[in-house]
């Protein structure tokens, strides 16, 4: 059995195992809305979901942020959704604009065996460009933890009129979710609103002249040896999102699970392994003062 580390951030993972199964190509289906967007503010995470088609055909879509920025996580409910694989890839495209993106995923199930989709990928409207990633790559390389992405722009938002997700799936599927700009400008206020409930202070957060940076590779923090030997056995696997408290030396001085697809045993992984080996350049503000910051990341566990 073989372990190895991957993902662009930071992941684990334990004992490689083939997919299986084989998914016969087919047109995609439209899905017309049955309900509202509902965004939900909560004090870790924000999300919202909306359910498209109906009865065999219905899919029920939730997009989370854990903060301020472009990335989303997203889950698709519904039969449509299901796949026959362990695990694998599909293409996520949000259309008409923007081309497809290759994802990794789970394969779920919900209380009531209704088949579910995990995007283990953050996913943003637009994939970053190959001379990003590599510009990305070569900072890591030398050093340099403190990349900024760009940003998506509000007219890719209003751009994006319907989600596409296609391969390894029982159907693939069309969202006609409408112009992505109005829901997504409600996430970003739920976002901005999250810095208060952690007890950031928000005005000096907007202009800082540099955020919370790690001193060494987070993707070294946590690694196949902190994968819990219990989890291993029972075939477990998990999707761990955190936050660090980082103080004003640069000390992480307190771990929060913002959301995990459990076992708790996984939780406690993360964050003992984070908490040992997390090490940051603190924030300064705009006089170049240290500050309390934060900073977010993901764990995710595969067999």
């Amino acid at each position: 059995m073989k372990t190895t580390v991957r993902n662009v951030v930071m992941a684990v993972l334990g004992i490689a195992c083939a997919s299986s199964g084989t998914v016969v190509a087919k047109e995609p289906i439209r899905l017309a809305p049955s309900s509202k967007w509902n965004v939900h503010y909560g004090n870790d995470n924000c999300s919202m979901g909306r359910s498209f088609g109906e009865g065999d055909h219905k899919v029920v879509l939730v997009a989370n942020r854990y903060q301020p920025g472009d990335p989303l996580r997203l889950s698709f409910t519904g039969k449509p959704a299901y796949s026959s694989r362990n695990d694998g890839s599909v293409q996520i495209r949000f259309g008409p604009a923007e081309a497809a993106q290759e994802v990794e995923f789970f394969p779920a199930t919900t209380a009531d065996k209704t088949p579910a989709l995990i995007i283990r990928d953050a996913v943003r409207i637009a994939a970053r460009s190959p001379e990003e990633m590599a510009a990305y790559e070569a900072a890591l390389k030398a050093g340099n933890y403190s990349f900024e992405f760009s940003n998506i722009t509000p007219e890719q938002e209003a751009a994006a009129t319907y989600v596409e997700v296609t391969k390894a799936l029982r159907q693939p599927f069309i969202l006609e979710t409408g112009p992505l700009s109005g829901p997504l400008a409600a996430m970003r206020k739920c976002t901005d609103e999250l810095l208060y409930h952690w007890g950031i202070d928000v005005a000096k957060h907007a202009n800082l002249t540099r955020a919370a940076t790690p001193k060494s590779d987070p993707r070294q923090w946590v690694k196949p040896r902190d994968y819990p030997p219990a989890m291993i056995m029972d075939g477990k696997r998990a999707i761990v999102h955190f936050r660090l408290n980082v103080g004003t030396d640069g000390q992480p001085t307190a771990c929060h699970i913002q959301q995990s697809t459990r076992p708790k045993a996984f939780d406690d992984a993360v964050c003992k392994a984070i908490m040992r080996n997390a090490e940051f350049e603190s924030a300064l503000d705009t006089d170049g003062t240290p500050v309390a910051s934060y900073w977010l990341n993901t764990v995710t566990f595969i067999l």
